[in-house]
């Protein structure tokens, strides 16, 4: 049984959001977007070129996607850019996060206590774990996470903590 506490700071809060938004960027979901809109908007292009004789197909194809990927690449970038905002306040008002953490976790399961209330889970009911550089993040779901923050675990704790990505 491997034991850790400590207290969060707005900064960790921030790393495990920003490395929780970085993990978001790279699924399927994200993806499927790009993909999907673009070949849409590249065929809406390409039946206006093809209509109009606006310029050729190939290039209106590529001027749609181009389109598609500047926009949705635009969105995921200011909600980035917003995260500092709105991490500041979610620490303000999540006063659980203010209280000293002591995480503790074995082959079976990790649990978390604070003075507020205790939290256990086995490792199966995480989707995924995911190991940053200054912070572990435990997702429950794309929506609910725990983390953990590198600097409150020696080396040889952030070597073994397991991990499913």
């Amino acid at each position: 049984m491997q034991k850790v506490s400590f207290q969060a700071t707005p900064e960790d809060l921030l790393g495990a959001y920003r490395l929780n938004f970085r993990v978001t960027l790279k699924s399927k979901r994200v993806i499927r977007a790009y993909v999907g809109g673009g070949a849409t908007l590249a065929a809406m292009a390409m039946a206006a070129a093809w209509q109009w004789d606006i310029v050729s197909v190939p290039i209106a194809a590529a001027i749609g996607l181009g389109y598609w990927i500047a926009f949705l690449s635009l969105i995921f970038f200011s909600a980035y850019l917003r995260l500092p905002c709105q991490v500041r306040r979610i620490f303000d008002q999540q006063k659980s996060l203010h209280d000293n953490t002591t995480v503790e976790w074995s082959e079976s399961g990790v649990s978390f206590t604070s003075s507020r209330g205790h939290s256990q889970f086995s490792w199966s009911d995480f989707v995924k774990i995911v190991k940053g550089q200054d912070t572990i993040i435990l997702r429950q779901s794309d929506a609910l996470m725990n983390f953990i923050p590198s600097r409150a675990l020696s080396q040889e704790q952030l070597d073994s903590f397991p991990v499913t990505v």
